[in-house]
């Protein structure tokens, strides 16, 4: 299973809540962006696949890429290929936020590989009741699909919005044989948020 994590907000924490999930069944969990990740102390450094598929033997787990100063990139497509191939789950960071709870994509984003067979988008709620300036990255597109200003007050009806018209109507539409879904906050919220693009998509 190859599961990409776009959007904003807390795609990194939901990789390893699940990435903990998976490895406590047994499962042979690889972690790694096509875009960019903080590097964390077990990250596997390197574009070798031997080296990467040592550490996945050796304990079921690995979280890898090509450093680049305080993150990792991407690795070459032949060593992630390779390397999910071994593995029983991928969890692949594929969009940026510059820890900003809210975004709308740009024209190159999320980055997708193909052989990604579902789309987790996420959103940061703790965006609720902060100003659009702050809480947002790429903020002049984020204003543009509200139709808001800087001090535009986010609420929950903005992030079903930026979810359904950034994220899922477009990946749905693209990626016609991928399941996309959207994921955050709390049961009860998430209840709110799906009702709310639910309702609008339909």
């Amino acid at each position: 299973m190859i599961r990409a994590f776009v959007g904003a907000g807390g795609k990194t924490t939901l990789i390893h809540e699940q990435a903990a999930r998976y490895r406590a069944q047994g499962k042979r969990v690889f972690v790694t962006t096509s875009t960019h990740m903080f590097i964390e102390p077990d990250t596997v450094l390197s574009d070798d696949s031997e080296v990467i598929l040592a550490q996945l033997n050796r304990t079921g787990y690995v979280m890898a890429g090509i450093p680049e100063g305080e993150k990792i990139r991407s690795l070459s497509s032949e060593t992630y290929e390779r390397v999910c191939s071994y593995a029983d789950v991928v969890l692949l960071e594929a969009d940026g936020s510059s820890r900003k709870p809210i975004k709308f994509p740009n024209s190159t984003e999320p980055v997708l590989y193909d052989n990604v067979e579902e789309i987790v988008v996420v959103c940061g709620l703790q965006a609720i009741g902060r100003p659009l300036i702050e809480a947002a990255h790429r903020p002049e597109q984020v204003k543009a699909c509200l139709g808001a200003q800087d001090d535009t007050i986010i609420t929950l009806e903005h992030i079903a919005v930026l979810l359904r018209e950034g994220y899922l109507r477009p990946l749905r539409k693209r990626y016609k044989n991928v399941s996309v879904y959207a994921a955050g906050g709390t049961e009860a919220e998430r209840k709110q948020l799906l009702a709310l693009i639910d309702e609008e998509t339909e």
